[in-house]
């Protein structure tokens, strides 16, 4: 079975939409001050880097993407904003620096201290480095850093070409990636999407120079969003992709030895899926599948769960009133319980709007579709690029953060729940 929302939720959705104006409900309250980063930062990472107990922030400062064979074909650091007070942040100078484009962060304790460390994937591969991993010696203040190189690959180049036919980019091109023991030997690994050459990455971890050489996996679409989940009962960790050029979803299956298998594939119900999140959105004990679409359909696709690789009732939520104008542009999506009610709740970077789009789930049960309030956060300066959600001033209320292009900085939805 699958069904769409129907008009009337439609309309309801919608009704919602215009209510959440300054005078109706809001789950949380913008605030006026933000904080400088590099050039573009296309995602944004949370975690307590130096052990004050507040979240520390991390930017991916990709710029603009430039063809491969220029000099400079895009930005190279990481910004990092460490936590004096609640909503009050040191940006740590230097930047870090990477290999061109970082496009994707991960904050995962990847070594033999306990404090999590950066790990950035790379899209141009001009420097030879695809994953820049800075190692957090909290103790002694700094970030170690370890370069991972582009290996050689068989598999060729599937994306734009200039006016004589040549690769614009380079591969793999990665633009996700995900942290994980996906073999089983107690080690973090990593797996990243090639958007370039239609491939998945998986580097396994080491003890000594935390990740073993990059082994690729095809998959074909220009897989552009991973999540890790468990899909079935072996315990083993699977795998979630969006595949941007086809829009559809792809399901791969861990054997817990470092190997994927496609098991399932399906419409993503929208075009250009951009993000793929993985949460019990309906409280029935399984997970499900939440795909937010870059195209001018401005929807969010939710599949819903039940048995093993199948996800066969979805439920689509449109943000705009038209299917053909981009009034949204979603970049980038989280799901979480914002209002402290159990039930989980989607937060949206909207690029064209530009602002962050929170959808909170009322439904109050299981049924099918489930019902969200639509707010809208609009920003003065600067376009959501990502955003990311965590407690960051220890009232026990998720807040978010916000990472800003053309004004380069982070911002902050504060949680007014009290």
């Amino acid at each position: 079975m699958r069904f769409s929302v129907t008009w009337a939720f439609a309309s309801f959705l919608l009704l919602c939409a215009g209510a959440s104006g300054e005078s109706g409900v809001r789950t949380f309250s913008l605030l006026p001050r933000s904080f400088q980063v590099g050039s573009h930062p296309c995602a944004i990472a949370l975690a307590d880097l130096n052990g004050d107990g507040i979240p520390d922030i991390v930017t991916a400062d990709r710029g603009e993407l430039h063809d491969a064979r220029e000099e400079r074909p895009a930005n190279d650091e990481l910004s990092v904003l460490l936590s004096d007070t609640p909503f009050n942040y040191i940006r740590r100078h230097p930047s870090l620096k990477t290999g061109f484009g970082p496009y994707a962060l991960a904050l995962a304790n990847v070594d033999s201290l306990k404090w999590p460390d950066i790990i950035s994937a790379n899209f141009h591969t001009g420097r030879n480095r695809i994953i820049s991993v800075f190692l957090n010696f909290k103790d002694e203040g700094i970030f170690k850093p370890v370069e991972f190189k582009a290996p050689e690959t068989s598999d060729p180049y599937q994306r734009h070409t200039d006016g004589a036919g040549e690769p614009l980019y380079t591969v793999p091109g990665l633009t996700s990636l995900a942290v994980g023991d996906f073999n089983n030997d107690g080690f973090r690994d990593l797996v990243a999407t090639g958007w370039s050459n239609d491939t998945i990455m998986l580097m396994t971890g080491h003890p000594d120079h935390v990740f073993n050489e990059p082994v690729f996996f095809p998959l074909k679409g220009a897989p552009r969003s991973v999540c890790c989940a468990h899909l079935d009962d072996d315990k083993n960790l699977d795998l979630i992709v969006s595949l941007y050029a086809t829009s559809e979803i792809a399901l791969l299956q861990g054997n817990g030895k470092g190997e994927f298998t496609e098991k399932a594939r399906f419409n993503s119900r929208g075009k250009l899926p951009v993000s793929v999140l993985y949460k019990d959105i309906n409280g029935d004990g399984s997970g499900d599948i939440i795909v937010a679409h870059a195209d001018a359909g401005d929807n969010i696709s939710i599949f819903y769960g039940g048995r093993p690789y199948q996800f066969s009732i979805s439920q689509d939520i449109p943000l705009g009133k038209a299917q053909n104008v981009l009034e949204y542009g979603i970049k980038d999506g989280v799901a979480a319980d914002f209002n402290d009610d159990g039930a989980a709740d989607l937060a949206l970077a909207c690029q064209a709007l530009p602002g962050v789009v929170v959808l909170i789930n009322e439904s109050g049960n299981t049924t099918m579709p489930q019902k969200f309030r639509q707010e809208e956060y609009l920003f003065k300066e600067g376009e959501p690029l990502a955003l990311a959600t965590a407690d960051l001033d220890g009232n026990g209320y998720l807040d978010l953060a916000v990472s800003l292009g053309s004004s380069n900085s982070v911002s902050f939805l504060k949680n007014n729940k009290k």
